[in-house]
């Protein structure tokens, strides 16, 4: 638009009824929304250097196709085509306007049906645009964890929600305890490792308690000269023999000065609260939902939807 146009344009604006007001509202809002996308596509655009097939940096410009700008490898043994999107979890996905829309429905924690609704696509989509938005958020785990490191486990019910055909047991309605008592099969571990110093926070699903199940998750992330904080369960003290990390305890009801997992179970309080809205997870999905809680909980107050899109990314 050309500056006298422009003009033109915010002249009128003050002769605009009610009604008027609200239907140009709605438009700029719309444009707003296809800028903002737009912004993100271009930034993603500047920033390939390389091709995602054979890593070749001789790159040429190819036109572009649903709105998504085009290269093309100059390698003679590659030759391929792609766009910024590929390689990526949201390749081939459609409707790229609704993405960051989608990303804000995701920041606002809004369910399926109530994302489904507002950004007007079918259920299913929305389902499906969730995990795979998810897919490099549910990986995004801390690479290091260093000084005083609490540890502990917090359990969710095991759950085939969703699943139709295959259960290895009797199909049940939510909330229905389960077959054992205490710490059985039915209740699925999650390791949470926090960083008392950063905030830094692992969290993942786990086979079992065993210290060999928990070992190849934590030790690698561990500094030598941290000091892993637990509950007083077996497998800690097993990993800080195997590895040479100083493992201390927390006695039950009794006060441990500096060596505590206070900031293990408040995380754990606000997870379980956060988990309470979806009405049951899926086990299948659990890590998905991990990453995505981790991440919200580290940018609780920053948040919005083009940074989680940018997560969403890698």
């Amino acid at each position: 638009m050309k500056p006298t146009q422009l003009k033109r344009f915010m002249d009128t604006i003050g002769t605009l009824s009610a009604d008027e007001c609200l239907e140009a509202k709605k438009a700029l809002d719309e444009r707003a929304k296809n800028v903002e996308t737009s912004i993100v596509m271009k930034e993603m655009a500047n920033a390939v250097q390389c091709c995602p097939h054979c890593g070749s940096m001789n790159l040429a410009k190819a036109g572009s196709k649903g709105g998504r700008p085009r290269f093309k490898c100059k390698e003679s043994l590659c030759g391929k085509s792609f766009n910024a999107f590929t390689g990526t979890p949201l390749a081939r996905l459609r409707m790229v306007d609704k993405h960051i829309e989608h990303a804000k429905c995701m920041v606002e924690k809004l369910t399926i049906r109530q994302t489904a609704e507002k950004l007007e696509i079918d259920i299913h989509t929305a389902f499906r645009w969730r995990h795979r938005f998810l897919t490099s958020i549910r990986l995004a785990q801390p690479d290091k964890l260093a000084g005083v490191v609490e540890a502990d486990e917090t359990f969710f019910p095991l759950s085939f929600k969703g699943q139709r055909k295959g259960l290895p047991r009797p199909a049940k309605k939510r909330g229905t305890p389960g077959s054992t008592r205490g710490l059985g099969p039915d209740q699925i571990p999650v390791l949470v490792a926090r960083d008392r110093s950063t905030g830094a926070t692992l969290t993942s699903k786990l086979p079992s308690r065993k210290a060999k199940d928990i070992s190849p998750l934590l030790v690698p992330r561990l500094s030598q000269d941290s000091i892993l904080c637990s509950d007083g369960a077996s497998a800690y003290r097993v990993i800080g023999k195997t590895s040479g990390i100083e493992v201390r305890s927390t006695p039950a009801k009794k006060s441990a000065g500096i060596y505590h997992i206070q900031n293990v179970n408040a995380y754990d309080s606000r997870l379980k609260g956060w988990m309470f809205s979806f009405k049951g997870v899926a086990t299948k999905y659990l890590d998905n939902y991990l990453g995505w809680h981790r991440l919200l909980d580290k940018n609780s107050h920053r948040m919005q939807g083009k940074k989680f899109y940018s997560a969403v990314l890698g």
